[in-house]
C-alpha cells in the first residue's frame, strides 16, 4: 500500500468509501425490504385466513339453519314424527337443505334408525345410528351437531354429518334430521370462495380435539387422522395455531403461514406460501435498487479521481524538487506558495524545515565537534562504548593513554576482556552466577549488573599492552534508545594507583598510630588501674587521688583515640563485627555497671529497669557494649547534680527497644538535625564545658545500623532526652539457654562406653541436657578405636562389656601417655567389685553404681573435668616489644599462668623449637616484622596452641580467621585477658599431648597391646 502513489491511494479511498457505504446500504435496504415484504404477506395471508374461517363459519352456520328449518316439516299437527312415505316425499323434494347437502338428507327414528333418504344407499335406511358420538351429543344436548370427519357405516365414504333432533312440543325427542357432506367430493368452502392465485399455497383445516383433517390439499376417501407430532410441519404449525407470519421449514422450502380456528368446531384453518414466492417482489425491487448504487459508486469514483489528480500534482512537482535537493544537498531557491490552501501551507512547512534543518546541522556539527573534544580532553580517563554484543566501537584518548592501545586497532575488532586479567573475570563470573542463581560468563560479567540496576561500579586491574598492570575503577553504565531497548554499554575507568597508595600509606599511618600510641596507653592504663585498684598494696591519700586522676585521663585518651581509629574504619568498611546471639540482660547489666565510677563522679544515679528483659539479640557484643557506652555516658555527662538516667527495655513480636533517658537540658531545636553527623556538637567551641570529640553519636549509628537496627532519639528542651536504639529480636532467653548448661560443658567432649544401647542412650541424653558434647561406643573394641582416633576429655565406662572387660580397658588407658590422665567415671552394678581388683592402681577414676542418678552423674562429670583443668600448669608465650607493656599483662594474669617473652620474630622462633606452649599472645608489629609472619611458624611447631593476637588496631574478618582471638589494647582489662587465656587452655593441652605422642602409638598396633 506505502508503495502506491497518492493519486491511487485517493481513489482506492473513494472507492473503498463508497464501496462500504453502498455495501452498508445495500445490506439495510434489502433487509428493509425483505421485512416488510414478510409483514405484508403475513398481514395479507392472515386476512385471507380470517375471511376463509369467516366464510367456513357462515357456511357451517347456514347449514345447520337450514336442517333445522327443513326438520320443522317432519311433524304433523299432533307433533308426531310423519310415516315414513311422508318423510321420504318430503326428503325426494327439492328444497335449500338438498342444495346445501347434495351428499343426501336423512331421517332418523328417536332410536337413531333412519327411515327415511334423499338419495338411495342400499341397506342404509333401517341402520340405527344411535350409538355414533355425535348422536349421543345430539340426545344429551337437544341441539344441532356437526360430528367429527367420519366414515360411512354403509357407504364408506368420508363425511361429515350434520344432525338436528325433532323435538315434540313437551321438549322430547321424536326422531332427527340429519345431512352429510362426502368430504371426498363436496368441498366445504366453494372453490369461488378460495381465493388462491397461485397453486403454490396450501391451504388445510384440521380437527385438533380428534386429530383428524377435516379439509386437505389432496382429495381423501375415508377419514385422514393427523401425522404424529413433527412428522408434517405444516399440521404441527396448525396444531399449535402459531401467529400469522411465521416461517416453517416443510418439503425442504421454507413457507409463511397464517392460521386461524373456528369459535364454533374448534377446527383450524391453515394457508401456507413459499417463502421465496412471497418476497420475490422484494427481490426484484432490490435488484433495481443495486443496479442504480453501482452506477452512482461509478460515478463517485470518476468525480474522485478527477479531484485526487487536481490534488496532488502540485505535490508531485514538490516531491521532486525535494528529491533534487536530497541528492544535490543544496537549496537554492525557497518553494513558491502557489496552489490550494493545502499546497500552500506545505510549501510554507518545507521553506521552515530547510531553515530549521540548517540551524540542525550546524548544532550538530558543533556537538561533535564538542563531543570529540571532550574525550580527546578526558586524556586521564579512560572511556570505552561496545555494542550489546562487547565489540568496541568507541575508544576515547584517555583510553589509549591507560592501555597503549591505538582506537584503530580496537574499534569494531576486539571486547574489553582483552584487557582484563582472565583469574578476576573467572572470580567475578563465580560471584555473579552465584548471586543470581545463573551461568554470568564472558562479556556477561562487564554488564550483568549494571543491567539489573542501571550502573555498576567495580575495582578491576587493566593489562597494558606492554603487560603492565593497572588498578582501576570502572563505572559501567547502559546506553538505551528511546524506546528504552538496550544499544550498548559505555565504561569510564579511572586509574586508582595514585588513590590506593594513598590508602596503603594511610593504612601504614593508621597502624603505626594503633601501635605507638595504643601500646605504651596500654600500659599506661593498666598499670594505673592495678596501682588504683590495690594491686600493690594501699596508696597514700594524695599519691591516690593523682593516680585515679591519671588513670581516668588515660581513659579519656584510649576512648578519643578508639573513636578516631573506629570512625576511620567504620567509614573503609573495614570493622569487624562478630555477630553472635548475645543475652541483652548481661550486657546491660555491665553497661551500667561499667558507668559506675563514672556516674558517682558526676553525682548521677544510673537506674536499669526492674521490667524482665530477657532476651536474645543477634549483636557483636563489644560493639554493642560500645553502643551502651556512648549513650550512658552522654546521658551522665549531660545530666544535672543528683539527676537521675534510667536505662528500660521494651520488647514486640521481633524487636527489642533499648532506651536511655536522661533529665537534662535536652537539645537545641537548630541542633536535631546534625545530632548523628562526625564532630557535631550543640556548644562546639573550645572553651565548652562539655567534654567530647562529637564522635560518639555517629559511632553509635553506624555500629547499631551495621548490627541491623537503627538510633533515634526523643527531646524536649528544658526536660531531658530520651535516646533509644532497636535491634531483632531472636528469641527469649529462657527457652533458648539450657538451665544446666554452661560454656565449659559445651567444648567438652565425652565417651559413653556401654554395651546395652538403651542406657547408653540415656547416659547420652542426661549429659548433652547437660551442655556436653557425647559419643557412643557399644564395645571395648569400638572404644579404643574411637578414643585412637578422636581425643575425648572424659570416658563414661561400663565394666560388663562383651568383647574386653571394663577394667582391662582402664589398664590400656592407663599405659599411654595420651590418655593417661584422662578422666574415667565408671557407670557399672559391679562398683564394688571393679574397685576391689583396680585397688587403687589408677587415678582420675570415680564410681558411680546403677541405677543411675543424673544429678549424681553430672556432678561428678563435672567434678572429673575440673580436677584436671586445675592441674594443668599453662603457659603463654607472649611476642612483644614493649617491656612494660609485658609487665602489665603479667601483673594482670597474676599467678595463673606462666609467661615467656619473646621480643623479636627471631627470639620466638627459637623459643617455639625449643619449649612448649599452650597458647601464643601476640603483637603485629614488632621490631624485624610482621607478627603474621610468624604465624606459619607457629602453627607447624606448636600445631596445638591457640593464637590470640594482643594488638593496638582492629583486624579484619579475613585476618580474625586465621587466628582464634584478637584483642585490642585499648579495651583490654584483666578479666578479658585471663577469660581470653583460659578460655583456649583447655583444648590446646590435650591437643598437644595428642600430637606429642602420636610418635609413640604409631610403633603401636592399638591401644589394646
Amino acid at each position: 500500500m506505502n508503495q502506491l502513489s497518492l493519486n491511487v491511494r485517493i481513489v482506492l479511498l473513494v472507492l473503498v468509501t463508497c464501496g462500504i457505504l453502498a455495501g452498508g446500504m445495500l445490506t439495510t435496504v434489502y433487509r428493509l425490504m425483505v421485512h416488510d415484504y414478510e409483514v405484508l404477506v403475513a398481514e395479507r395471508e392472515s386476512a385471507e385466513i380470517e375471511r376463509m374461517a369467516s366464510e367456513l363459519e357462515l357456511s357451517l352456520k347456514q347449514r345447520l339453519l337450514a336442517l333445522e328449518a327443513f326438520s320443522t316439516r317432519f311433524l304433523d299437527d299432533e307433533g308426531d314424527l310423519l310415516s315414513v312415505s311422508a318423510l321420504q316425499t318430503i326428503l325426494s323434494k327439492s328444497s335449500v337443505a338438498n342444495d346445501l347437502f347434495p351428499d343426501g338428507l336423512l331421517a332418523f327414528d328417536e332410536t337413531g334408525t333412519a327411515l327415511a333418504e334423499s338419495r338411495f344407499v342400499p341397506d342404509r335406511v333401517g341402520t340405527r345410528y344411535l350409538d355414533r358420538p355425535h348422536f349421543q351429543r345430539a340426545m344429551k344436548t337437544k341441539k344441532a351437531i356437526i360430528s367429527q370427519p367420519i366414515l360411512g357405516r354403509t357407504t364408506g365414504l368420508p363425511l361429515l354429518s350434520f344432525l338436528q333432533p325433532i323435538l315434540s312440543a313437551s321438549g322430547d325427542i321424536n326422531g332427527y334430521v340429519g345431512g352429510l357432506l362426502d368430504l371426498s367430493n363436496t368441498p366445504l368452502l366453494v372453490t369461488s370462495q378460495v381465493s388462491e392465485t397461485d397453486t403454490s399455497v396450501t391451504t388445510i383445516i384440521i380437527d385438533p380435539r380428534y386429530r383428524l383433517f377435516v379439509s386437505m390439499q389432496e382429495k381423501f376417501t375415508k377419514p385422514e387422522p393427523l401425522p404424529a407430532e413433527g412428522k408434517d410441519a405444516l399440521v404441527d404449525a396448525a396444531v399449535a395455531v402459531l401467529p400469522a407470519g411465521s416461517l416453517i421449514a416443510y418439503q425442504g422450502k421454507q413457507y409463511l403461514i397464517a392460521t386461524e380456528q373456528l369459535d364454533t368446531l374448534g377446527w383450524v384453518v391453515l394457508r401456507a406460501i413459499p417463502y421465496e414466492e412471497a418476497i420475490a417482489p422484494a427481490k426484484a425491487s432490490y435488484q433495481h435498487f443495486l443496479l442504480i448504487t453501482l452506477l452512482v459508486m461509478f460515478l463517485v469514483s470518476l468525480a474522485g479521481a478527477w479531484v485526487a489528480r487536481s490534488l496532488t500534482r502540485p505535490i508531485e512537482k514538490m516531491t521532486r524538487r525535494i528529491d533534487n535537493l536530497a541528492d544535490e544537498a543544496k537549496f537554492d531557491s525557497a518553494f513558491q506558495e502557489q496552489g490550494g490552501p493545502e499546497v500552500k501551507a506545505l510549501a510554507r512547512a518545507m521553506n521552515r524545515l530547510e531553515s530549521e534543518r540548517k540551524a540542525a546541522d550546524t548544532a550538530i556539527r558543533e556537538a561533535e565537534r564538542f563531543l570529540s573534544s571532550v574525550l580527546e580532553a578526558a586524556s586521564e580517563v579512560a572511556i570505552i562504548a561496545t555494542d550489546r554484543d562487547g565489540l568496541i566501537t568507541a575508544f576515547n584518548k584517555g583510553a589509549e593513554n591507560m592501555l597503549g592501545y591505538t582506537t584503530r586497532e580496537m574499534l569494531q575488532k576486539q571486547s574489553p576482556a582483552l584487557f582484563h586479567l582472565s583469574h578476576e573475570i573467572a572470580a567475578r563470573s563465580a560471584l555473579l552466577s552465584a548471586e543470581f542463581n545463573k551461568p554470568v560468563e564472558g562479556f556477561r560479567v562487564f554488564v550483568e549488573k549494571a543491567e539489573q540496576k542501571g550502573s555498576e561500579t567495580q575495582e578491576w586491574t587493566y593489562v597494558h599492552k606492554s603487560g603492565r598492570h593497572i588498578p582501576v575503577s570502572l563505572v559501567v553504565t547502559t546506553m538505551r534508545n528511546e524506546a528504552g531497548e538496550i544499544t550498548g554499554y559505555l565504561g569510564i575507568a579511572e586509574d586508582i594507583t595514585e588513590r590506593q597508595r594513598m590508602d596503603q600509606m594511610k593504612s601504614e599511618f593508621i597502624s603505626t598510630v594503633s601501635h605507638e600510641l595504643r601500646t605504651p596507653l596500654t600500659s599506661i592504663s593498666g598499670a594505673l588501674g592495678l596501682m588504683v585498684g590495690g594491686g600493690f598494696g594501699v596508696l597514700p591519700e594524695k599519691a591516690n587521688k593523682l593516680l585515679t586522676t591519671a588513670y581516668r585521663n588515660s581513659k579519656r585518651l584510649a576512648l578519643l583515640i578508639n573513636d578516631l581509629l573506629d570512625f576511620e574504619k567504620i567509614a573503609a568498611g573495614k570493622l569487624h563485627f562478630d555477630m553472635q546471639i548475645q543475652a541483652l540482660a548481661p550486657l546491660l547489666e555491665q553497661a551500667v555497671e561499667s558507668t559506675q565510677q563514672y556516674s558517682t563522679e558526676r553525682q548521677v544515679a544510673v537506674m536499669l529497669s526492674e521490667n524482665e528483659h530477657n532476651a536474645l539479640v543477634r549483636a557483636d557484643s563489644q560493639r554493642l557494649m560500645q553502643v551502651l557506652a556512648n549513650l550512658l555516658s552522654n546521658a551522665i555527662k549531660f545530666s544535672p547534680e543528683n539527676g537521675s538516667v534510667f536505662v528500660d527495655v521494651e520488647t514486640t513480636d521481633d524487636r527489642v527497644t533499648v532506651s536511655v533517658v536522661d533529665n537534662g537540658p535536652g537539645i537545641p531545636e537548630a541542633f536535631r538535625h546534625r545530632i548523628f553527623q562526625r564532630f557535631a556538637q550543640a556548644d562546639s567551641s573550645d572553651t565548652r564545658a562539655k567534654e567530647g570529640t562529637g564522635l560518639g553519636l555517629a559511632i553509635t549509628r553506624e555500629l547499631v545500623e551495621r548490627m541491623g537496627g537503627r538510633v533515634d532519639f526523643e527531646s524536649t528542651e528544658g526536660q531531658g532526652s530520651r535516646f533509644f536504639f532497636e535491634l531483632p529480636l531472636v528469641q527469649l532467653a529462657a527457652e533458648v539457654l539450657p538451665v544446666e548448661a554452661t560454656k565449659e560443658n559445651q567444648s567438652a567432649s565425652i565417651l559413653v562406653v556401654e554395651d546395652d544401647a538403651d542406657i547408653a542412650n540415656l547416659l547420652a541424653i542426661m549429659l548433652k541436657q547437660a551442655g556436653y558434647q557425647v559419643d557412643i561406643a557399644l564395645t571395648g573394641k569400638e572404644a579404643l578405636n574411637r578414643l585412637q582416633q578422636q581425643r575425648y576429655d572424659l570416658v563414661s565406662l561400663d565394666l560388663m562389656l562383651p568383647d574386653i572387660g571394663g577394667l582391662d580397658i582402664i589398664r590400656t588407658l592407663r599405659q599411654h601417655s595420651v590418655t593417661l590422665d584422662l578422666p574415667i567415671v565408671v557407670v557399672s552394678a559391679k562398683v564394688e567389685q571393679g574397685q576391689l581388683e583396680i585397688n587403687g592402681d589408677v587415678s582420675n577414676i570415680d564410681w558411680l553404681a546403677k541405677p543411675i542418678d543424673q544429678q549424681r552423674l553430672l556432678n561428678v562429670v563435672q567434678q572429673q573435668l575440673c580436677c584436671v583443668r586445675q592441674e594443668r600448669h599453662s603457659r603463654v608465650l607472649h611476642v612483644e616489644d614493649d617491656d612494660d607493656l609485658h609487665d602489665v599483662i603479667c601483673a594482670m594474669a597474676g599467678e595463673t599462668f606462666e609467661f615467656d617473652l619473646a621480643q623479636t620474630l627471631e627470639e620466638a622462633r627459637i623459643k617455639l623449637k625449643q619449649q612448649l606452649f599452650d597458647v601464643v599472645l601476640l603483637d603485629i608489629g614488632l621490631p624485624d616484622g610482621s607478627g603474621w609472619d610468624l604465624l606459619p611458624d607457629i602453627r607447624m611447631s606448636l600445631p596445638e596452641a591457640k593464637v590470640v593476637i594482643l594488638s593496638g588496631e582492629d583486624m579484619t574478618a579475613k585476618e580474625r580467621d586465621r587466628v582464634e582471638a584478637v584483642m585490642l589494647k585499648s579495651r583490654l582489662s584483666s578479666q578479658e585477658l585471663l577469660s581470653g587465656i583460659n578460655a583456649r587452655i583447655h583444648s590446646s593441652w590435650l591437643k598437644r599431648n595428642y600430637f606429642q605422642n602420636q610418635s609413640e602409638t604409631a610403633g603401636n598396633d592399638n591401644p589394646e597391646k
